[in-house]
């Protein structure tokens, strides 16, 4: 009994082990790619992202990568798209002031939306120091995800 129970223990651990990994964190590398519903060109185009985009990376078939993005929905990406070696973010509120320093004691630079997306380059605090278009600027971590 324990002969067979040991290799069916073996079996069901490297079948779960992808679940207990933490997902890695991704970025769109691509100025423009398309998400979709399976993994290849021939399965249903589901969003439309921009650079710098987030993503958790869940699973990899082939040149494929299944990623959950900032609202929990999964789509499948090519891999060359995206990078692990930057970090970014993208805002979840509906609006975030983009600041001029690490509090909002700092002039608001602008406003963005919903899915704006930045490479980060910091934190200080609460606050996450951010890049766009060769300028740095702040963003409030509790409007932005991961």
């Amino acid at each position: 009994m324990s002969r067979t129970f040991l290799p069916a223990f073996a079996l069901l651990f490297l079948l779960l082990l992808p679940a207990l990994l933490p997902a890695q964190e991704l970025c769109l590398k691509a100025a423009r790619a398309n998400l979709r519903a399976g993994p290849g060109t021939d399965a249903k185009k589901t969003w439309e992202v921009y650079e710098n985009m987030p993503f958790m990376q869940l699973e990899r078939k082939g040149d494929w990568l299944r990623v959950r993005d900032v609202d929990g929905d999964e789509h499948w990406v090519y891999r060359t798209l995206v990078d692990s070696s930057f970090k970014c973010v993208t805002v979840k509120a509906e609006r975030a002031n983009v600041r001029k320093g690490p509090g909002t004691n700092f002039d608001t630079w602008f406003v963005v939306e919903k899915y704006t997306s930045f490479k980060k380059v910091g934190t200080e605090g609460p606050w996450i120091k951010v890049e766009y278009e060769g300028e740095t600027m702040w963003l409030f971590a509790n409007l932005a995800w991961p």
